[in-house]
């Protein structure tokens, strides 16, 4: 069977992709300390498509919105790298960008200190095709190292989703109840949604809070949705936020057919974390590994990642085929 590969090693993947933005800090100030005594007070920060400065800013402000600018990234790169679950590719992919943008900044950074030491005021500064050749072709040399050295960490296959296979029912009486619940946490999107948090307070600091706007939007909407409770009873199988009674998602068993345990992976079979829909089939998918599995009177299947599925999809077997008995003996 052709199986997708998960990179392993995963502590060293945020210290992979870490690496270009620390030597960018490292440049850039190096740079600035060569050359601030030719600064102005004012320097140019922004440059037009003919490489004419049109926008200025305090040199010290530029120098920390800069540094946040480098580490917001980093930090969202970071993050990336620890809680995606990537195969192969798509690790080298992330790899790749996160190299290549760091040397599209740090080139860009460079440039703007040189040009501005260079000119006799702010106004006069430029940023001319060479620096955008320099900074293009940077780029592309640092994006091939990140695909290189993101081959360097040994792959591993990933292991084949278990066999689909009838849970047992839990015997319980006639007239006995049972109530299984539990909660999981989603680490992806609690991890990403701290790191968009501080992406966008990096981006706010360096080019207006205007900037960082959709990223704290984004990482709020994460960070107050980052798990739920399942419970299985007699009203059939619900999931709700951990913190919220609202909105929940109910299934009753008068549309339960059957229910089983199933290990999923989020990423390759579901594209991501969240409520997902694919053709057949939906779920709320916070993580890969164990899920209840919920086939649908209307032929559908509904997913939900839990702990403990096994015993879950047992009990909602159990309660759906009392519910289908009574129905039948008309009670």
């Amino acid at each position: 069977m052709n199986l997708p590969l998960r990179t392993a090693g995963r502590p060293w993947r945020p210290a992979l992709v870490l690496v270009p933005y620390l030597l960018t800090v490292s440049v850039f100030l190096a740079v600035l300390a060569g050359r601030r005594d030719r600064l102005a007070d004012r320097i140019a920060t922004h440059f037009d498509g003919s490489g004419r400065a049109d926008g200025f800013t305090a040199a010290s402000s530029f120098t920390y919105q800069a540094l946040a600018l480098v580490l917001s990234l980093a930090v969202l790169f970071a993050a990336l790298a620890f809680f995606l679950e990537l195969e192969v590719l798509s690790w080298r992919t992330l790899a790749a960008t996160a190299y290549a943008v760091a040397a599209l900044i740090a080139s860009l950074l460079v440039w703007t200190v040189l040009g501005n030491a260079s000119a006799d005021a702010p106004e006069d500064a430029r940023l001319g095709l060479g620096a955008l050749a320099t900074t293009l072709t940077s780029a592309l040399a640092a994006g091939t190292l990140g695909v290189l050295l993101a081959g360097l960490t040994a792959p591993r296959p990933r292991e084949a989703p278990a066999a689909v296979t009838a849970a047992p029912r839990l015997p319980l009486g006639a007239t006995e109840g049972a109530v299984w619940t539990r909660s999981v946490v989603s680490r992806p999107l609690l991890g990403l949604g701290v790191a968009l948090l501080i992406a966008g307070a990096g981006f706010g600091l360096a080019a207006g809070w205007t900037a960082g706007l959709g990223l704290g939007s984004g990482a709020l909407l994460l960070l107050a949705l980052p798990g739920a409770r399942v419970t299985v009873d007699r009203h059939g199988l619900t999931a709700a936020p951990l913190w919220a009674p609202r909105p929940r998602l109910r299934i009753g068993l008068d549309r339960v057919v059957s229910a089983d345990a199933r290990a999923v992976d989020a990423f390759r079979e579901f594209g991501g974390w969240g409520y997902r829909v694919r053709s057949g089939r939906s779920g709320l998918v916070l993580r890969s590994g164990d899920a209840l599995v919920v086939r649908l009177a209307t032929g559908g299947e509904f997913f939900v990642t839990v702990d403990d599925a096994a015993t879950a999809a047992a009990l909602l077997n159990t309660l759906a085929d009392r519910a289908r008995s009574r129905a039948g003996d008309g009670s």
